[in-house]
């Protein structure tokens, strides 16, 4: 009796284990579930490549079931409760994750990235994988530079700030903004060879970013830098602020009437673009799944030609190729990955870790100078 009951345990487990797999491993059943925030990347442009991946067809099939957030702010709160296979974000964030343990590698997937990338980040092919970079760019309003007799060619960054003076000295209007300070100062400190620490008394020490930070004071003193702020874009538009500086173009369509410019830099600085990388990180909240997910990012790759990682309004990660930049979808940013050196800041230390505290107590001196 012993023996019939043993054998019946044995085959209830055999069955148990043989529906799962069927479950787990069925070609229909096969999904990853990816989690990303809207001011990243648009939902277009999310569903247009889950629906892509979704179109495969073999016994390696699989679908994408996306999950959007208003904010990666909201993201980082619901992942706190639960998690996804998969979690779009910034490099810093998952770098974050991955120092509490919360990150899992898949066997290493060989990408062609920019030696600077793969310097600076270890864990890129295993935990996490790039889908571009976000950098400063510049905007300006076409028609308010035309009536002002103002080109956007702006040579340097000192050029442009003079321009800006003139401007507000003759209209009594500011001439530019920034949706945020710390990529202006990282970019153009980092021209010069300093990289930030996010601690202004520590900062302050260093002659690129007091010669910076007080270039911008004086303008904010004299009304033609009008400092950070959420309307920015808005005013832009309508033509009541001649230029702006966006941490990133993004995906979305500028409004009509203004353009992109590449954010002009120090005189006698280094070719530079400040690399902000965004990728998918790998959460291993399945195990199960984590060959799944490597497939994923085999077929990324592929799916990420220069023409699809510009469209998202962000720089490759790949190295340049021999393709005519001007045909790509953003000239600018094309020109700026043939042209200039990726700067990538540490994803841990003192700068990601002050960046925030960094940015509201310099913008609010600023306020107070405007």
């Amino acid at each position: 009796m012993k023996k019939i009951l043993l054998a019946a345990a044995s085959c209830a487990a055999a069955l148990a284990v043989f529906l799962i797999y069927i479950t787990l491993d069925g070609g229909s059943q096969r999904q990853l579930n990816l989690w990303y925030a809207q001011d990243c990347i648009p939902a277009p442009v999310m569903e247009e490549l889950a629906e892509e991946y979704g179109s495969r067809s073999g016994d390696d099939s699989c679908r994408i079931i996306l999950r959007s957030f208003a904010s990666e702010a909201e993201l980082a709160a619901a992942f706190e409760q639960e998690r996804p296979d998969l979690l779009l974000c910034s490099y810093t964030r998952a770098a974050s994750l991955g120092s509490r343990g919360l990150l899992d590698a898949v066997e290493a997937v060989e990408w062609e990235l920019l030696p600077a990338i793969g310097e600076a980040l270890p864990f890129v092919g295993k935990s996490f994988f790039p889908l571009g970079s976000r950098s400063p760019i510049l905007v300006y309003n076409q028609a308010a530079l035309d009536t002002a007799g103002i080109s956007p060619d702006f040579g340097s960054f000192e050029d442009f700030l003079a321009r800006a003076a003139e401007y507000s000295e003759e209209t009594g209007s500011p001439f530019f903004s920034a949706q945020s300070l710390s990529p202006v100062l990282c970019a153009c400190c980092g021209s010069l060879g300093y990289r930030l620490e996010g601690e202004p008394q520590l900062d302050c020490m260093d002659e690129s970013f007091t010669s910076i930070y007080n270039s911008l004071a004086s303008a904010a003193l004299v009304g033609s830098f009008l400092p950070p702020g959420e309307d920015r874009l808005e005013l832009a538009a309508a033509g009541l602020l001649p230029c702006l500086i966006l941490d990133s173009p993004g995906a979305s369509e500028l409004p009509e009437g203004l353009s992109y410019a590449p954010l002009p830099l120090p005189e006698g600085g280094r070719s530079i673009y400040l690399a902000d990388i965004l990728g998918f990180a790998v959460t291993g909240a399945n195990s199960f799944a984590l060959p799944w997910v490597r497939d994923f990012a085999r077929w990324l790759e592929s799916y990420l030609s220069p023409e699809k990682v510009m469209g998202m309004g962000l720089i490759p990660a790949s190295a340049p190729g021999e393709s005519a930049w001007d045909a790509l979808p953003n000239p600018v940013l094309a020109e700026t990955w043939q042209n200039s050196e990726a700067l990538i800041y540490p994803p841990l230390g003192n700068f990601a870790e002050n960046r925030r505290d960094m940015e509201e107590a310099l913008c609010r001196a600023l306020d107070l100078l405007y």
